[in-house]
């Protein structure tokens, strides 16, 4: 799993960029010049104050005594900046004016303030970031598993290129365009593309290999794969792939359908789960649990936010699987369960990323992710930097037989 993918953030807020009106935005960007030119003047001279109030803020209007210690604070805070700002532009043999500051330069000074999940995304960037959680992808509709150290299919989506193509639940994928994946990841990013581009999946099926070439279009990403376990059709299985917008509404749907066919028992499977969006996390929480807290989240100023789970529940019995990749929005169900004992947690220690990100949007389609919050397991311990410690140690190659094991005591 690459490290972009393992940094995945937890997006506790998305701002959209058509909620404001553009008097709004014309308000905004008059508020914030004025205010470091209006700044300036106080930090130069006191009594001037008035007559910038004035010019920068209309005829007849007046800066408070709060207005004022507001943008003396913004000047102080930010004022060099601006300065810098404009010299760079009267600069006669400068290269670039303000203007003119590259989407790298930008990039470079997000990637500079120590935070590794703040990022500066261009505005084709920020289109395929928001397309991660809101449930769009291009592929051929599959969804796949690691078991038994071979990426096998799971679920094969209505009318999709693979439906089309003849693909079947427990085809083992062994190429993808003449490349062997690695991981699960691996085949996911190879086999999604460009709308309308082709691509060759070799499948492996019953001790014979067949190619198959599909046509990659675009769907709905499906977040959550599921199937009753053949050899134990009590027990139902449940792979959550990511937390992205429908994800709560398809997992709920999985545990309803499996319930229908018999199953009272379930395996969760979060691992490589890198995270998603946290309202969706909570969701799933709050359906799986009865009454309890499911996390707090914590802002630098000491704001707490408590997120809690009402009195039903899904009314089943189920084990949690996760790993190292198992992260950020993942660690918040993972947590929530082991700590209000709805069922095992089984695997290896998660991979510690306990913080939640917002992203801003601008005008022209870019955007900002930055770190805003901190956020705690219910029983007040920490997750950032520490990761949770299962119930039960377990490996790959043994980790599906002890949750069977685990739910038949």
């Amino acid at each position: 799993m690459s490290e972009e993918e393992l940094l995945k953030e937890e997006i506790l807020e998305i701002e959209d960029p058509e909620a404001e009106t553009e008097e709004e935005n014309e308000r905004e960007r008059s508020n914030f010049w004025g205010a470091f030119l209006v700044g300036a003047a106080v930090m130069a001279m006191l009594a001037a104050a008035l007559v910038f109030g004035l010019q920068h803020f209309g005829v007849g209007k007046f800066i408070l005594s709060d207005q004022l210690e507001y943008y003396k604070d913004l000047d102080g805070t930010y004022g060099k900046y601006y300065e810098i700002m404009k010299m760079i532009g009267e600069d006669p043999i400068a290269e670039k004016t303000p203007e003119e500051i590259t989407e790298e330069d930008l990039k470079a000074l997000v990637a500079s303030i120590g935070d590794p999940y703040a990022q500066y995304f261009t505005a084709e960037e920020y289109k395929e970031f928001i397309n991660s959680f809101t449930g769009d992808y291009v592929g051929v509709g599959i969804g796949v598993v690691y078991e038994n150290e071979q990426i096998v299919i799971k679920t094969v989506f209505p009318d999709s290129p693979a439906e089309d193509a003849g693909l079947q639940p427990e085809d083992v994928i062994l190429r993808v365009d003449g490349k062997t994946p690695e991981t699960v990841e691996d085949a996911v990013a190879m086999i999604t593309g460009e709308p309308g581009t082709k691509v060759t999946v070799t499948i492996g099926r019953n001790g014979t290999e067949q190619d198959y070439t599909m046509n990659r279009t675009k769907m709905d990403q499906k977040s959550v794969v599921y199937y009753a376990m053949e050899d134990n059709p009590e027990i139902g299985y449940i792979a959550i792939l990511s937390f992205v917008k429908e994800t709560g509404r398809d997992f709920k749907h999985a545990v309803k359908d499996l319930k229908s066919q018999g199953c009272s028992k379930v395996i969760i499977d979060l691992r490589n789960n890198g995270g998603g969006l946290t309202d969706v996390s909570v969701d799933v929480a709050d359906y799986l649990l009865p009454a309890g807290k499911i996390m707090t989240d914590k802002l630098k100023n000491g704001t707490e936010t408590v997120y809690s789970s009402d009195p039903s529940s899904a009314g089943i019995e189920y084990v949690v699987l996760v790993n190292e990749n198992t992260a950020s929005a993942s660690e918040i169900l993972t947590g929530a369960i082991q700590d209000n004992k709805g069922g095992t947690v089984i695997g290896h220690k998660t991979f510690g990323k306990g913080v939640t990100q917002v992203v801003h949007t601008f005008k022209d389609g870019s955007g900002v992710k930055l770190t805003v919050s901190e956020y705690y397991r219910p029983n007040g311990d920490k997750v950032n930097g520490l990761g949770i410690t299962p119930d039960i140690e377990a490996d790959n190659d043994n980790i599906i037989e002890i949750a069977i094991e685990e739910l038949e005591q």
